[in-house]
């Protein structure tokens, strides 16, 4: 089996933009004092979502090397996998007795950032000529 290098490189680079523009954001609007009231900090966020988006890439590239035709199929059960861990890494905050707005909104975005990582490199999975 042989894995497409520059498709990793552009992950990390896709992942290192990440992390500087969330510490740009964080450092611009000041949310250091959020944070440190909050369950989880910005990098357990980050390395959560990064882990999980770096499996979800590599299963998905091994399927794309033995079976394309259902690599469709593995991404929708993958991606539900994924849903269900983020669900319930983020559970403590969510059954909290006191609600931090902040930490579930900043969760959400960054999980949308990375489905949109995610959907973006298995597109190009999918379109890869083999």
């Amino acid at each position: 089996m042989k894995f497409d290098k520059t498709l990793y490189i552009q992950f990390i680079l896709f992942v290192i933009v990440i992390f500087l523009a969330n510490l740009l954001i964080v450092s611009i609007f000041q949310l250091e004092t959020k944070f440190e009231k909050t369950t989880y900090s910005l990098r357990k966020m980050l390395v959560f979502f990064t882990v999980s988006s770096l499996v979800l890439l590599v299963i998905h590239d091994f399927i794309r090397y033995k079976n394309k035709d259902i690599l469709g199929y593995v991404f929708m059960a993958t991606l539900t996998v994924k849903v269900i861990l983020t669900y319930t890494f983020i559970a403590p905050v969510l059954k909290a007795t006191v609600v931090n707005s902040f930490e579930k909104t900043y969760f959400f975005c960054l999980f949308i950032v990375y489905l949109f990582v995610d959907v973006y490199f298995t597109v190009r999975l999918l379109n890869k000529k083999t």
